[in-house]
């Protein structure tokens, strides 16, 4: 029996669906620890609001003062975009997990986000060569709502290079991480040497941004990753059937009826859509498509369309709350939303590799 199949077994044998009951609860209990959080993000910072100051804002009760202005114009937005770059990481690694039937599957481990960091640096050295010398004194502008779209190619592509060093052993977890993780470290040097000799201008807020970054981020952001969430939201209920037969082995699969390849090649490809449009306004926040999985799995059983929901909310608030810990750690100094995830990650990621070692020997 190969591993794979035996960890499908496993699972049927100990992930009995979870009740409804039990569902509602941990659903109630996520937005409410959301709300919590929306309410922290708004009062932290350099400038503290007491909740009263936040509400007074929300309800333009006091338009014309300071904790207006931080509430609308700074904190809002960008409890916003945290709320949905979250959504999109945690969304993204569930469906790559399953799909690959890899427990260590990550936009960050896979080459998604390498590869998206990549193609947006070279797009906006473009943009900047395009706009200051070719176009100079033109109405002509490559707009930023272009950013998902580069990273779109670039994640689909470095995704394919580790895939396809990978099928030797079969798309093996410690194979797939380690070719990703080897990818990941050629991409990353080249973006890099590309920020330092070529950045100009932008080297500072290149380097801030590639270390997932929710800095100076207002509602444009938002605009540029909403309707990838819309799209997102709207195709993924009809993914859950495939899915939930996906994570049997691929004969099991084949006999249900099921086109393997063609439902792994969509599945991976909303993979790339939800990680790259998150990447393209907050940059590589590492991790949360690691950990909010598993969470999710422990307190949702069985049933991948409750996992999805869970894993949504589960990667809104840790990516919300990291975003939190980022900006009042050091107040008044700002560190990068994806440094706090990558010390969560790092020591999960190890031991889910520990777990995999000792299953193979």
């Amino acid at each position: 029996m190969t591993m794979a199949s035996l960890e499908s077994t496993q699972d049927m044998a100990t992930n009995r669906p979870t009740s409804g009951k039990h569902y509602r609860r941990v659903l109630f209990s996520l937005w409410f620890v959301t709300l919590l959080l929306i309410l922290l993000s708004l009062m932290s910072g350099s400038i503290h609001l007491s909740p009263s100051e936040v509400l007074n804002a929300l309800m333009f009760n006091t338009p014309a003062t300071t904790a207006h202005e931080v509430t609308w114009n700074l904190r809002l937005p960008r409890t916003l975009l945290a709320l949905l770059v979250g959504f999109h990481f945690a969304l993204s690694g569930l469906i790559l997990q399953a799909v690959t039937r890899n427990p260590l599957a990550d936009p960050s481990i896979v080459g998604i986000s390498s590869g998206a960091s990549l193609a947006i640096v070279i797009f906006l050295l473009l943009a900047d060569y395009l706009n200051a010398v070719l176009f100079f004194n033109s109405p002509f502008n490559l707009s930023l709502t272009w950013l998902p779209f580069a990273a779109l190619v670039g994640g689909a592509l470095s995704t394919l290079f580790v895939v396809l060093l990978s099928l030797k052993t079969r798309l093996r977890p410690i194979t797939l991480t380690l070719n990703g993780f080897a990818v990941g470290a050629i991409t990353n040097a080249i973006v890099m040497w590309l920020v330092i000799v070529w950045g100009g201008g932008r080297t500072e807020t290149t380097v801030l941004w590639l270390a997932g970054s929710l800095y100076a981020r207002d509602f444009s952001h938002i605009m540029i990753v909403l309707p990838w969430t819309l799209i997102g939201v709207c195709i993924v209920p009809f993914l859950t059937s495939p899915m939930s037969i996906l994570r049997f082995n691929e004969q099991q699969a084949q006999t249900m009826g099921v086109n393997v390849l063609a439902w792994r090649i969509a599945c991976i490809a909303i993979a790339v859509v939800f990680a790259a449009s998150a990447i393209a306004v907050s940059g590589p926040i590492g991790f949360v498509g690691l950990i909010v999985p598993h969470v999710a799995k422990l307190l949702v059983r069985g049933d991948i369309k409750k996992q999805f929901w869970v894993s949504a909310l589960l990667g809104a608030c840790l990516t919300l709350a990291a975003d939190i810990l980022a900006r009042t750690i050091v107040s008044p100094i700002e560190l990068p939303a994806g440094a706090i995830t990558t010390l969560l990650g790092i020591p999960i990621l190890l031991f889910l590799l520990q777990q995999q070692i000792g299953r193979r020997s």
